[in-house]
């Protein structure tokens, strides 16, 4: 395995995200600093206090994790907290079935990795923490599997119909079987396939949630690496977290305030808003289980689609207090619980996430916090032998295959030995330009009112011409048939579906055919690496 770097400003990511891996000014000003300055790093790493009761935190993390059937090594892990010292390395995401695209394994071993450096960096402890996303109720978004196929990724998706019930409470059902059933024919059988079925089976299966099946299958890859787990669907924890919430409900339009003058600052800038600002950040749980937006109007927050039920702020906060898991955060609100319940030193996240901590910071400084350094995950693209040597053959760089494939077509015969057909043509409408213009005073002379007809006609003759090129461009592709076969081939495996392999491809489909260990092989290769460009990961 060899690993090499590719620039981010070569792939398709947003501006935001290529300005803050490349140090710009312009959208560092929305966060506390570069990530990758290390003077800024080590004064956060001697100076960040946790106000927070230490005891209770490892307490909380230890009744969590042991529910979660946690190995010994996440449990010694979590001890670590009862030191004043010890410090977070926090990422998190959706809890997508069976593990989602390869960005989940990336969060992880990149915080995994930071927190072993950095704690032998600063000589104190450093804990990788992945957040559940165990409030999420949009049951849609996590239910799909993607395996490529020659089209790009054919995603198969979980037929069940839960709700808008929180996915730390949504039971996987029979439709997981079916599901099983379509991955295993789409992935085939290797002689690794046994031992990945067996692990997943041990984490999903029908009498379980799709919180515990998550957590069971991160544990299963990564709780040797001693990954610790959190989530704000407890109500234990959401006691210890409750004044996060009712501050919110305190500072409801300071914050609405604060958000919306640094999402347009972003957009005066250049930049975009990642998530659109609501005059709530909260969500409220029906009798039912049901996750319902709560909308603030006339000074009553107004559960949607709920009977109307309304509540005065005080109302709300009573419910803060001694019902706390009734309300859950929206995607502003959890990252300041996250960072009110853990000591964060860092949050590593990709570039949606980032893109939504730009809008940020002003919300920390109300919650009386500093934004945590916000460390971009690995991004990298698998490049597996048979798509190497393809590659070798042809003279496009890995990521020229983000072009559309008629464009890589078009690009590849003009490097043929075949005529210059752009050039050719373009001689060829001169020449019709020249004889139009020479011929059409001749016309003019004759009956002037036919002179713009003349000219109408060379318009009508460069459309037969294009037609005519479009047909050689098409025989041409036919005479090339096989490399233009391997061009479309080395898009789909690179770029899936238009998009960024990382965030198409399940990443189970590589377990099905290099073995369970082999995030263990890229976790030893990524180590000597910092995520501030793309990885092309050669297995």
């Amino acid at each position: 395995m060899k690993i090499a770097s590719h620039p981010f400003s070569e792939l398709p990511f947003t501006k935001l995200f290529r300005d803050y891996a490349n140090n710009q000014t312009d959208i560092l000003n929305f966060f506390e600093s570069s990530p990758f300055d290390e003077e800024f790093l080590d004064k956060r790493a001697m100076q960040l206090e946790f106000k927070g009761d230490r005891s209770q935190l490892a307490d909380q993390l230890i009744e969590f994790n042991s529910e979660l059937e946690a190995p010994d090594e996440t449990l010694k892990n979590i001890e670590k907290f009862r030191d004043h010292q010890t410090l977070a390395v926090v990422t998190g995401q959706q809890l997508t079935l069976y593990g989602g695209p390869l960005f989940t394994v990336y969060k992880v071993l990149t915080a995994i990795i930071l927190a072993n450096k950095w704690e032998k960096k600063y000589n104190k402890k450093f804990v990788p923490v992945f957040w559940l996303a165990d409030e999420d109720h949009d049951f849609e978004e996590i239910a799909s599997v993607g395996i490529p196929s020659d089209e790009g990724t054919n995603e198969l998706t979980l037929l069940s119909e839960p709700g808008d019930k929180r996915v730390s409470e949504i039971y996987l059902d029979e439709a997981l079987n079916e599901l099983k059933d379509k991955i295993k024919t789409e992935l085939g059988s290797t002689d690794f396939s046994d031992d990945l079925w067996s692990m997943l089976d041990s984490c999903y299966s029908t009498d379980e949630t799709v919180r515990t099946s998550f957590a069971k299958l991160l544990f299963s890859l990564f709780g040797k690496y001693g990954i610790v787990l959190a989530g704000s669907n407890s109500e234990s924890i959401k006691m210890i977290v409750n004044s996060t919430i009712i501050k919110c409900i305190d500072k409801r339009e300071e914050i609405y305030q604060q958000l919306t003058d640094t999402s347009d600052k972003l957009i005066e800038a250049g930049y975009h808003g990642q998530v659109k600002v609501q005059q709530s950040n909260l969500f409220w749980i029906d009798d039912n289980g049901k996750r319902v937006k709560l909308n603030y109007d006339s000074e009553r927050w107004i559960a949607e689609g709920n009977g109307n039920k309304s509540w005065t702020s005080e109302e709300l906060k009573s419910v803060a207090k001694n019902n706390p898991n009734r309300l859950s955060p929206n995607v502003f609100l959890r990252p300041v619980i996250q960072d009110t319940f853990l000591p964060t030193f860092a949050y590593v996240g990709g570039p949606g996430e980032i893109a939504y901590y730009a809008q940020m910071k002003s919300l920390y400084s109300i919650f009386d916090k500093t934004m945590p350094v916000i460390m971009p995950r690995f991004s990298a693209t698998i490049i597996e032998s048979g798509i190497e040597r393809i590659l070798e053959k042809l003279s496009f760089s890995t990521a020229e295959y983000h072009n559309r494939i008629e464009e890589l077509e078009t690009k590849y015969i003009q490097s043929t030995d075949s005529p210059d057909i752009e050039a050719l043509f373009a001689e060829w409408k001169r020449k019709v330009e020249d004889i139009t213009s020479e011929m059409k005073p001749m016309v003019a002379e004759i009956d002037p009112t036919l002179e713009n007809t003349a000219g109408k006609a060379s318009a009508t003759y460069y459309t037969e011409l294009d037609k005519l090129k479009g047909k050689i461009y098409r025989s041409l592709k036919q005479q090339e048939k096989t490399q233009l076969n391997r061009i479309s081939k080395i898009k789909n495996n690179l770029f899936p579906n238009g998009n960024l392999q990382e965030r198409e491809v399940a990443f189970i489909y590589f377990m099905n055919k290099y073995g369970l260990t082999v995030w263990d092989d890229i976790f030893d290769s990524f180590e000597q690496e910092m995520p501030n460009n793309h990885k092309l990961i050669y297995l």
